[in-house]
């Protein structure tokens, strides 16, 4: 009997290490050097660094690779401060120290308003604070892996699943929390329902957000319950059909000031609790109304910066597109007592110039857009021509493109904040105060 087979190809042979030069960081964090007459990208590097790497991926026009081993260290590294920096997508900026890390973001900051053609700007004025244990909302992915769960962070540039113990940017009751939620969920039936986990840590404690594909059994829901209540958390689950709260033992909010703004786990709080104070109290000092003169306040959320103005003796308008969020702002502007501020919900990215509120007038306004920026707003801004114009960012990218508009429809840039909400990270939040020439 004759028998058929293919012969087994050999595997191609790993490529050989190469030793680079960093030339310099990209606004990504990335080390840049050239290999074949190509810029090749490498994370966890520095500008003048020696280093071996070994090759990852490469096109026509670009290469990466993974850091092996750094063979002529910068002076200016600095020990990490995380044993997962190698495999999570998160805080890769760790090997530079903290001045280094501002230099670099405002340095990208300023070269995304140079491609707009905006050089002449004022001088950036910086906010940052607390570096580790500052985090107290996070998302953490959910990946099976044999019978069970693995429970971390996604890894860079890749939707694989770095599994994790500790986390030395969340807060330490938020880190002490992942061992035991990992132990948690492999000891739920319905692994393949699970999707991801949520943490707030709020003003009294911790709340979990479970977000799951369809019913969960019985005993998981009891498995989930007496594990709330022996850890005394709050725990809510989210499937197609919406949120709803399992065990809410405290009141969830968090504090500004003397004001308490109650969230719902889902909704968006800035993540950074000391610098959002302080952002907040620099976006009245700046913004600078004149006692009772009127600010309206458009995305405004939950009324992270409406209520503050309102407790400052401003009659606030705040508008925002999610009505969850409209209602979540008035029971906070009721229950701090802030009956000078209301809000509307209204589809920002339409014409909203004829809306009762907008008519009324404003000439100080305040916006806070999310990473997409305010582009389809532009227009209607400048059309009310509000004398002072904030706009806070959490994408630069998108301010840049948006002052253009601001610039062109006869407003100055006058003072320009950087805040460095998310230390270790490439990514930095702005704020830029517009004046009516």
């Amino acid at each position: 009997m004759v028998q058929f087979f293919k012969v087994k190809k050999p595997s191609a042979p790993a490529k050989a290490p190469l030793d680079i030069h960093i030339l310099e960081l990209n606004g990504h964090g990335m080390g840049v050097a050239r290999h074949q007459g190509k810029p090749l990208f490498v994370a966890g590097v520095l500008p003048g660094e020696q280093v071996r790497v070994q090759l990852t991926t490469q096109t026509s026009r670009y290469a990466t690779a993974t850091l092996q081993k750094v063979l002529s260290a910068s002076p200016d590294r600095v020990k990490p401060f995380c044993a997962h920096i190698n495999d999570c997508g998160g805080c890769n900026l760790q090997q530079l120290p903290s001045k280094g890390q501002r230099r670099l973001k405002q340095k990208a900051v300023l070269s995304l308003f140079s491609r707009h053609g905006i050089d002449d700007l004022p001088a950036t004025e910086w906010l940052y604070g607390a570096e580790q244990g500052y985090r107290r909302a996070a998302r953490l992915a959910i990946r099976r892996q044999g019978k069970g769960v693995a429970l971390g962070f996604r890894q860079p540039q890749s939707h694989d699943l770095a599994e994790i113990a500790h986390c030395g940017v969340l807060t330490p009751l938020l880190s002490e929390l992942i061992a035991p939620l990992r132990q948690l969920l492999n000891r739920l039936r319905a692994v393949k329902q699970l999707g991801h986990l949520e943490l707030y840590h709020a003003a009294e404690g911790v709340a979990l957000l479970l977000r799951h594909k369809g019913a969960l059994p019985a005993a998981d829901l009891d498995i989930l319950l007496t594990f709330a209540q022996q850890r005394n958390l709050a725990l809510f689950l989210q499937d197609d059909a919406g949120r709803r709260p399992l065990h809410v033992p405290f009141p969830l909010y968090y504090q500004l000031d003397n004001l308490k703004l109650a969230f719902t786990p889902g909704d968006f709080i800035q993540i950074h609790d000391e610098l959002n104070s302080r952002m907040v109290q620099q976006a009245i000092n700046w913004l600078a109304p004149e006692p009772g003169t009127p600010v309206l306040d458009l995305f405004c959320g939950i009324g992270n910066f409406s209520l503050p103005l309102a407790a400052a003796g401003h009659p606030v308008t705040g508008v925002e597109g999610v009505m969850e969020m409209v209602e979540q702002a008035r029971g906070n502007a009721e229950d701090n007592q802030l009956a000078q501020a209301r809000f509307y919900r209204a589809d920002l990215a339409a014409d909203f110039t004829q809306e009762p509120w907008a008519r009324e007038g404003f000439s100080q306004v305040l916006l806070d857009p999310g990473r997409a920026g305010a582009e389809q707003v532009m227009p209607y801004l400048v059309a009310l021509a509000p004398e002072r114009l904030l706009y806070v960012s959490c994408n630069p990218v998108t301010l840049a493109r948006d002052s253009e508009v601001l610039l062109a429809g006869g407003y100055r840039l006058s003072r320009l904040g950087l805040i460095d909400m998310f230390p270790h990270t490439p990514h930095c939040e702005a704020m830029a105060l517009f004046e009516l020439t």
